[in-house]
């Protein structure tokens, strides 16, 4: 999931969008095996840390820096909102449920499931900066419920 769900959030989800089509196929193929090859080295990277870890080597995260946001959240946006989407219309088709005649009521749900898990997405970057950089609106208390 780390590192091929990287490259298959981006090649389901640029069909769910109608961007993947005969003509522009070999760039989004392109595209994916980009993505599946950088989420390979921050999957090598997480392992390294690990390792340095359990040797006792303190490895620091940069907790609250704009990096560490950006090294959580790239990687959520592809795997959990790309992918939640992407998922959706591939899984339909192995089910064989996505044919000719429903392919535009898996492409509606499977753009409904990106939507969704793209609010949770926002509201998780929210909750994140809240944590980091100020306080919450409301209450002052983080519930961790999105997390």
């Amino acid at each position: 999931l780390e590192v091929f769900g990287g490259g298959g959030a981006i090649w389901g989800f640029s069909e769910v969008c109608t961007l993947r089509r005969p003509e522009t196929q070999e760039f989004w193929r392109m595209n994916a095996s980009i993505i599946a090859s950088i989420f390979a080295v921050r999957w090598i990277m997480q392992i390294r840390d690990y390792l340095l870890e359990m040797n006792g080597t303190k490895v620091n995260l940069n907790e609250g820096t704009l990096k560490r946001l950006l090294q959580i959240f790239s990687a959520r946006l592809v795997l959990e909102v790309f992918g939640g989407g992407g998922a959706i219309w591939g899984f339909s088709e192995v089910l064989t449920l996505r044919n000719a005649e429903t392919i535009e009521f898996w492409r509606y749900n499977a753009s409904v499931i990106a939507i969704i898990f793209a609010v949770r997405y926002l509201l998780q970057i929210r909750e994140y900066t809240n944590q980091h950089w100020g306080t919450p609106a409301t209450t002052g208390e983080q519930t961790g419920l999105l997390a």
